[in-house]
């Protein structure tokens, strides 16, 4: 690496680059236990400098450091460190990331059905590979997420998903998956451990249409919600479940409203004997045959570098109505950004407020 780095230097000019991320939030989950969640408080703050090289236009090499604190955490020190270092290309119609790497931004379509928030708060790199080949309407992803090396104590595991969008003028079609492969530690076998797999995917035909007159942005799916599991050595069968889910979301001057409706089976059915280990990286609620999620939120900034919402949440599932209330707040700079530079987004609150 160092002799072509050195190759590269010498041939073309080398721009250095910079970026800093700053991510905190404040997560007030007043769950019941009957709807087969765990009530609590979850706040804390991500920074995240980066530093690298842009060896020409689609070659980038970056490196830097993940620190997290934990708000009310004993320790006075940083509670969690992420190292950061990765290779990125991008050139139509490709983009690639290689590494470890915050991806976050490139998960983003895939919902909590799949992704809990608190897993995606928690782990700065969700990913270690990412390839995506889009188009003009349209993209698709593969990618890998190593979240387990194995040790004498820790059980081995990775995710692999696919994910794509085709977009045809208001309406689209997309689909967010993954299959999750959970292994055992090392030195374990003729142990209580055994070898356990999972996947989930949500394909959805919707309608997304941009500003105007009456609102600033509408997007509306339905589609299918499908999980399997399978403990082998135990039950060798695939556990299937099936459901459907749909999504409404209106938002005018940053002020909106996304419902969140699910009807089908427990999509987590191996959750008491795994859920304290992560085996389902999705929301538990999805453990209810029913279940309703409404959430009102409201933006209070969303430019270039910074990005601060509200949200009240009211999830309905075995009969009774709990409560969520979040907030969060991105900083991002990066050397590429201008000073000047404009972005043509959502209107929110602020906003309306300094007119």
């Amino acid at each position: 690496m160092l002799l072509l780095t050195a190759n590269l230097c010498a041939a073309q000019e080398i721009q250095p680059e910079w970026s800093a991320a700053f991510f905190s939030f404040a997560d007030n989950r007043e769950y019941k236990p009957e709807q087969r969640q765990i009530p609590q408080s979850i706040l804390g703050a991500w920074l995240a400098p980066e530093v690298g090289l842009r060896l020409d236009s689609v070659h980038h090499l970056h490196a830097g450091v993940g620190l997290q604190r934990y708000f009310g955490s004993p320790d006075k020190g940083v509670d969690q460190v992420e190292y950061i270092a990765y290779y990125r290309y991008r050139s139509k119609p490709f983009e690639l990331y290689v590494g470890a790497f915050p991806a976050r931004h490139l998960l983003a379509d895939y919902p909590n059905a799949l992704f809990y928030d608190s897993i995606t708060d928690l782990r700065l790199n969700s990913a270690n590979i990412f390839w995506r080949i889009f188009g003009n309407r349209w993209h698709a992803d593969i990618w890998l997420d190593w979240a387990g090396h194995q040790t004498e104590a820790q059980r081995e595991a990775f995710l692999v998903g696919v994910a794509g969008r085709y977009q045809l003028k208001g309406a689209y079609a997309a689909v967010q998956s993954y299959m999750h492969h959970f292994a055992v530690a090392a030195g374990s076998l003729g142990s209580a451990q055994h070898i356990v797999d999972n996947g989930m995917a949500r394909p959805c035909l919707g309608v997304s249409l941009p500003a105007g007159f009456l609102l600033d942005s509408l997007n509306i799916n339905a589609g299918l919600l499908a999980s399997y599991s399978r403990e082998r050595g135990v039950d060798e069968r695939y556990r299937f479940s099936t459901g459907f889910i749909s999504e409404v979301m209106v938002e005018k001057f940053g002020v909106g409203l996304k419902n969140t409706l699910y009807v089908g089976k427990d999509q987590l059915p191996l959750y008491e004997q795994y859920g304290a280990e992560h085996l389902y990286w999705g929301d538990p609620f999805y453990r209810n045959t029913f279940y309703n999620r409404s959430d009102f939120y409201v933006l209070f900034f969303d430019t270039l570098w910074v990005q601060a919402r509200f949200t009240w949440s009211m999830h309905a599932a075995a009969g009774l109505l709990s409560h969520q209330q979040t907030f969060t707040l991105n900083v991002n700079l990066n050397s590429r950004q201008k000073a000047n530079a404009s972005r043509h987004n959502r209107r929110t609150i602020a906003q309306l407020v300094r007119r």
